[in-house]
């Protein structure tokens, strides 16, 4: 051995040992006091600490390791690390590794693997990791409620990928695991995640079940965990009565629905998307651009790449199609159409089709729009779980019907250019909604 090799091992060691002091320390004053935290440079020195506490996880007690994972993973989901910030699968992988160690020291792993699932949801929804991570956290539930909790996770993941009775199947399999908990939360989730299966094929269905979920979060509304699956049913009514053609009544849905929901930024951003796809076809331009900017800004800060921001550039396009821009919003549907595509959303890839079909027409381009019509025939009949020629026929109705609406032009008082600011739809969510106020 060289004189370097043991300066080198020398200072490596050294190094080691103070890490081994330092991290520990840092984790528990993070633990102490976690509003410390509670900015995106904050964000990212706990981003990076997480690798440190896997450096010194053998110095550390398992309960400590399984608080700083909540901590970190909580905290990235409802601050965010800032629109430049790159090193998501570095910190999931780090993560991780922390919760695969408390699994091999026996310690309680199923609502951490749930958080990572929900962590990877913002990089591509319907990956089969995420799958496997949801997947992990029902093996190693211990309580009914923790079951539950993962199937009904499960449940929703399939609805992500389309698989309807897959998700239904793990919706029985959660009212089992629920005869051992009478839990309000879980009865309303899993009403809301039941109607949920139906909203693309059996509206009316759908409605009952959202509606059935509404009556009992509302009888426990001292619940405080009802809320977001209370939230979440009141946004599908929303949007059904956006699909309905009542843009009114899904506007003061959509806000109600936010005025309940969790912390998490991925949320506010749908909600923001949500209510510029009612105002981009019955409000106000600059109230649509406001949500939009808003919807944008809060994908980028906690990272966002999946499916919530590829449908945002949907309504990007339907907003440049309402200013007359119709080149912009080709351009920015092809872009969304691709980015789909390689993300493996053939769902969202219909919702895009859709919107590129209406600009194609509305450009009498009929060569184009005839080539769209194919490519979404097929997408649909490639994707879609259908079990039966009845099932096919009731969602492929529901599918045509909802196509017919967002192709149909909507009646808007003023024109690009001169936007009237007597339009009947204007949004109650309490914002000054002023685009330029919007900002990084």
């Amino acid at each position: 051995m060289t004189s370097g090799t043991v300066i080198r091992t020398t200072w490596q060691r050294r190094f080691d040992a103070e890490g081994e002091r330092q991290f520990p320390r840092l984790a528990q004053a993070a633990l102490a006091d976690p509003g410390k935290h509670a900015s995106a440079r904050g964000v990212r020195k706990l981003v990076t600490l997480t690798g440190g506490v896997l450096f010194a996880a053998d110095h550390m007690d398992s309960s400590t390791i399984g608080r700083f994972i909540t901590l970190s993973i909580d905290t990235l989901l409802t601050v965010g690390a800032g629109t430049d910030f790159r090193d998501y699968e570095e910190f999931l992988a780090n993560a991780l590794d922390l919760i695969n160690l408390l699994r091999a020291r026996g310690a309680p792993v199923s609502g951490h693997y749930l958080s990572v699932a929900r962590f990877q949801a913002g990089i591509a929804n319907g990956a089969a990791l995420r799958r496997e991570f949801i997947e992990q956290a029902v093996a190693t539930s211990r309580t009914g409620d923790e079951e539950a909790t993962a199937l009904l996770t499960l449940a929703k993941y399939l609805i992500d990928v389309s698989d309807y009775d897959g998700a239904r199947s793990a919706l029985l399999r959660c009212s089992v695991a629920m005869r051992e908990v009478d839990e309000a939360h879980l009865r309303v989730d899993h009403a809301t995640t039941l109607g949920m299966t139906y909203y693309f094929s059996e509206p009316a269905i759908s409605r009952a079940h959202f509606e059935s979920a509404v009556t009992i979060g509302r009888n426990h509304s001292t619940d405080r965990r009802v809320r977001q699956p209370l939230a979440m049913a009141l946004h599908y009514l929303g949007r059904l009565s956006a699909d309905g053609g009542e843009p009114a009544d899904a506007i003061r849905l959509l806000c109600e629905a936010e005025a309940l929901s969790d912390d998490y930024l991925t949320g506010h951003g749908y909600f923001h998307q949500r209510l510029a796809e009612v105002l981009v076809d019955h409000g106000p331009l600059w109230e649509a651009e406001y949500h939009l900017r808003a919807a944008e800004r809060t994908f980028a800060i906690v990272g966002e790449a999946s499916s919530g921001l590829h449908v945002l550039h949907g309504t990007w396009a339907r907003w440049f199609v309402r200013t007359g821009d119709l080149q912009s919003a080709v351009d920015t549907l092809r872009a969304a159409v691709q980015r789909s595509r390689r993300h493996g959303a053939p769902r969202v890839e219909l919702v895009l089709l859709a919107e590129m079909l209406r600009v194609q027409l509305k450009r009498r381009r009929i060569d184009a729009a005839t080539l769209i019509m194919v490519r979404a025939g097929i997408v649909y009949l490639r994707s879609e779980s259908i079990r039966g020629p009845a099932q096919f026929v009731r969602q492929a109705l529901t599918v045509f019907q909802r196509a017919v609406r967002m192709l149909r032009t909507p009646r808007i008082v003023g024109t690009a250019g001169s936007e009237d600011r007597s339009l009947p739809i204007q949004c109650p969510c309490g914002a000054d909604h002023d685009p330029s106020a919007v900002t990084d």
